[in-house]
């Protein structure tokens, strides 16, 4: 049940509108093989159709993936398991409803189970316990749903709740600890459940990824203090022992050790060496991470979710705030601990990535930092604070939300990943599979307008509902505008990178899925087919060396010039 200031219908709405962002999109691009996700699924089904960790039924099955270890003969995925298991549930029923009834096995099919299963589903669980929480801890309605809604659809989160991978659950288990032993602490009378159920959240953020073991070891130093009677740590620990207990059987099996991940195994040559550099590759303190992990114009935690700014002040309002000092200590040391270990990362830029993905688990964290740093501006001028975190909200969508529906694995040839690949991609109609597409055969750019007419319309929602008519009005239309100029003005920072991002794009779009139905294949189909005008072709050539396409152009001056067609 939602906070009385969160009225009951408006909080149905928000949340069902959060839910149709997560489940209308499918960005499925098989042909890139990205490891971060199909490692953890040959795992998953390993484990359902061969009983075993091992994937060496899977690769033969669907051939090579990278981030696998090699020990003792048998290939195994180098990730923090959870994922994996969590996984095994949709797997076990998709693969019993294709035997029911005699359906092909559809690979597309059960990864997107197990993503809903895995991922998006424990995301969407995650936000309404933490509105409600953000609006106990004083949040006006509108900043509560606007750092709600730059997490859900304006971050990283968005993008790794979309695939199977681990970053949104991991972020989701540490704040879920959070929430629980705070609340504990101020009850100071925890149930066995809450004691379990955070003992439970405080290892499955280790169990998620690997880098977690700080925020976790953390978290259980706040237990030992938040937790009464002292009993209550029983039942922390027992439910701590579950994901513990499912990482050391499988290191045990995979690694020969339960104490051994499987990193010093890597079959991937350089990224072996690279976990041997130092201790499984924190080697030495990389400055240029430091920097560029909170903002980078592309990457940098702050910079693509603006919202939260203003957490370097919030922090300072709690520690001197009486009665939360602690709490607010143990938060930031939960993100500086985190913060540090990837810093002296040698791979601390993640790879193909939509954000500091490494830094996942630290956004909740920051977002209530966020929410202390907003209050006393909405408590002088609401109107102008409800316009400037709508901005901010807009912005994220913007700069996290495109990338993340479109195409969550950003090479890192894209310093300006806006300009430099999303409005392209929309602008050729370019769009990744959904269910409009599904449904009704919708197909390019327009297939995802429900989607963008969902984010509008919640923008607006949220923003226009406590205030006068003229008021309202006046606050969306400057909210939205200082949004696009914010999206803008970052996106067209001057770009180093250029070249490599026009190569980059043309990789994207000739591994995109679905195949056939962006602007050059129509146009070359109607060319191919006689039906294309002169203006058309004219079209097309100009399109081609926008893109960086200037073979394709030629060809079609060539085929101008002698008036015959491809």
């Amino acid at each position: 049940m939602f906070s009385p200031r969160h009225p009951r219908s408006r909080g149905r709405l928000f949340l069902f509108a959060i839910a149709f962002a997560y489940l209308y999109p499918f960005p499925y691009f098989p042909r890139i093989n990205n490891p971060n996700e199909n490692v953890r699924f040959y795992m998953t089904a390993a484990i359902v159709e061969d009983g075993t960790y091992h994937i060496d039924g899977p690769r033969s099955r669907w051939g090579w993936v990278n981030d696998a270890a090699v020990y003792e003969g048998h290939y195994c995925s180098v990730k923090a398991p959870s994922t994996s298991l969590f996984g095994v549930p949709a797997y076990a029923f998709y693969l019993w409803i294709t035997r029911l009834w005699h359906r092909p096995f559809e690979k597309s099919e059960a990864l997107w189970a197990v993503r809903f299963f895995a991922s998006i589903l424990p995301a969407l669980i995650f936000f309404r316990p933490f509105l409600r929480w953000l609006l106990r801890r004083g949040a006006p309605l509108i900043l509560g749903e606007a750092l709600v809604l730059s997490l859900a659809w304006g971050s990283l989160l968005y993008a790794y709740a979309l695939l199977f991978v681990t970053h949104t659950l991991s972020a989701a288990a540490a704040f879920g600890c959070f929430m629980l032993l705070f609340e504990a602490r101020r009850r100071r009378f925890a149930t066995h459940l809450s004691a379990f159920g955070a003992g439970f959240l405080c290892a499955l953020v280790t169990a998620s990824e690997y880098p977690g073991f700080p925020a976790s070891l953390i978290l259980l130093i706040y237990a030992l203090l938040a937790l009464r009677p002292w009993n209550r740590l029983v039942g922390f620990t027992l439910g701590g022992l579950i994901p513990t207990a499912f990482v050391m059987h499988f290191h045990a099996l995979c690694y020969g050790s339960p104490f051994r991940p499987g990193h010093r195994f890597l079959e991937n040559q350089d990224f072996r060496q690279a976990m041997h550099s130092g201790f499984y590759g924190a080697d030495a303190i990389h400055w240029d991470a430091a920097l560029s992990l909170l903002f980078h114009p592309a990457y940098g935690l702050f910079a693509v979710t603006p919202i939260l700014f203003l957490a370097f002040f919030g922090f300072f309002r709690l520690i001197r705030t009486k009665g939360l000092r602690l709490d607010a200590w143990v938060a930031f040391w939960v993100c500086f601990a985190t913060y540090g270990v990837i810093v002296l990362m040698n791979n601390w830029r993640g790879g193909w990535t939509v954000g500091p993905r490494y830094l996942a688990l630290t956004l909740p964290f920051v977002a209530w930092f966020a929410l202390e740093g907003w209050r006393p501006l909405f408590a002088i001028h609401k109107s102008l604070g409800a316009t400037l975190v709508g901005a901010c909200t807009a912005s994220s969508i913007l700069l996290q939300g495109l990338p993340s529906v479109y195409y969550p694995h950003l090479p890192e040839a894209f310093d300006r990943p806006f300009t430099q690949l999303i409005l392209p991609l929309i602008q050729y109609d370019f769009a990744p599979l959904n269910a409009g597409r599904l449904l009704f055969g919708w197909t390019g750019s327009f297939s995802m307008l429900p989607l963008f007419v969902i984010w509008v319309f919640t923008i607006v929602l949220s923003l226009g509902g406590e205030f006068t008519l003229s008021t309202r009005l006046w606050v969306i239309f400057a909210s939205l505008a200082l949004g696009a100029a914010y999206t803008l003005g970052l996106s067209t920072i001057p770009s180093t990178q250029s070249l490599d991002a026009l190569n980059a794009r043309r990789f994207v779009e000739d591994f995109w899925t679905p195949e056939g139905e962006h602007f050059f294949a129509k146009k070359e189909r109607a060319i191919a087919e006689g039906k294309a005008s002169l203006e058309e072709i004219e079209a097309l050539i100009q399109a081609y060396e926008e893109a960086g396409r200037h073979a394709e152009a030629s060809r079609l001056r060539e085929m101008g010039q002698r008036g015959g067609t491809p």
